[in-house]
């Protein structure tokens, strides 16, 4: 991570504030101390929650659950080259239930995410696909202002500067990201992104989908 992403500013004064509070990505939290959890913790953190916004059948045999970065390039190549084989084959299909949990490295991923999940639940994925796919014109070096392409793309999503100065206001879903990306890194033992669980069965990096398709027939094999 850049330090220039923490200090650059935002979208206007409410996304400074929201970079500045975005330190505690930085700040060893007090869970983070806890002794090493039991396989009962484990599956309480990967249990679905109401704020767990899935693609395909939730009473799908598989559960798909990703941990990512809105910023993170490898999890832009998995959702690029990966994900579309995945939803096609196994998710439309209604063998896979697949949800994407936020694990921001750094604060401007952090922002993309508050805005991701300001938006309607049917407008969460094809947002996160437009960040993935145009990840260069707002999360890199060679970005001057940062600010400018996140609100553009925020607009074509249907929010309204006002509407984004408002979603980077909800002081309650950042907390709520935060909570959820110190149980993966605690609980979960996360730490890098993109990480996923196949029925709790931890896959780390940008696997290939051959990788998944394999996992994904075995446990269907497996099953009575």
């Amino acid at each position: 991570m850049e330090n220039r992403y923490l200090a650059a500013g935002g979208i206007g004064a409410v996304l400074v504030a929201l970079v500045a509070a975005a330190l505690w990505l930085l700040v060893p939290q007090a869970a983070k101390t806890q002794e090493a959890a039991g396989a009962a913790d484990v599956r309480a953190v990967l249990a679905l929650t109401p704020d767990d916004i899935g693609m395909g059948d939730p009473n799908a045999p598989i559960k798909l659950i990703e941990y990512a970065s809105s910023g993170c390039g490898h999890c832009a190549a998995f959702h690029i080259e990966t994900i579309p084989s995945i939803k096609k084959e196994w998710i439309d299909k209604g063998l896979v239930y697949y949800v994407l949990r936020d694990f921001p490295l750094d604060g401007v991923a952090a922002a993309a995410s508050l805005i991701a999940r300001c938006l309607p639940r049917e407008r969460f994925y094809p947002f996160m696909d437009l960040l993935f796919r145009n990840q260069p014109a707002w999360h890199s070096a060679e970005v001057a202002d940062f600010r400018v392409a996140l609100a553009a793309l925020a607009g074509q999503a249907g929010l309204s500067p006002e509407a984004v100065e408002s979603c980077l206001k909800d002081e309650a879903a950042l907390a709520r990201m935060q909570k959820g990306r110190d149980l993966a890194e605690t609980i979960l033992k996360v730490n890098s992104t993109p990480t996923s669980f196949i029925n709790g069965e931890i896959v780390e990096g940008a696997a290939a989908y051959s990788e998944f398709d394999a996992k994904f027939k075995a446990l269907l094999s497996a099953k009575p």
